[in-house]
């Protein structure tokens, strides 16, 4: 989700927005919780400190009209939740790459059927960029993915 000033200004609100952009502008630097993937893209603690800034220098004779401070707040508490999600995403993918190494471990000494219909036995294991693979007798190495069968070594 990418928030931009112009999703948080009103068209109508242009001057206390300038206003409110520079005085944010001034004070924010990169987040350092959510990488900025271009120019454009604000993270979360950019969103809040351009929103605080917002409130703090609107005109008080011609306040944010509530719908659109209440669509910002939602749009400030979605993007908080997708971060957590991805935080979440990201513990569970290690996990998952952990069991997938224990199950590897065990699979030493084991004869496996892969997805080829070869069968040999599984003589070591390797990691390499986050994927383990397993290493065969007959000079193979595949990915666990490619096993269809796990049979107790003959």
């Amino acid at each position: 989700m990418t928030v931009t000033a112009n999703s948080i200004y009103p068209a109508s609100k242009t001057s206390s927005a300038a206003t409110a952009t520079s005085a944010a502008t001034a004070t924010t630097s990169t987040s350092s919780t959510t990488p900025a993937t271009d120019s454009t893209s604000m993270g979360k603690d950019d969103f809040l400190k351009l929103f605080t800034s917002q409130l703090k220098y609107q005109d008080p004779l011609n306040p944010m009209d509530s719908t659109n401070f209440t669509t910002q707040l939602a749009q400030f508490s979605s993007l908080e939740q997708l971060t957590n999600i991805n935080t979440n995403l990201q513990s569970l993918t290690q996990y998952e790459n952990s069991l997938n190494n224990v199950l590897a471990v065990s699979l030493i000494g084991k004869s496996v059927t892969t997805t080829d219909n070869k069968t040999a036995s599984v003589s070591g294991i390797s990691f390499s960029n986050g994927v383990t693979y397993l290493s065969l007798d007959n000079g193979d190495n595949i990915v666990m993915s490619n096993v269809t069968k796990i049979n107790n070594k003959t």
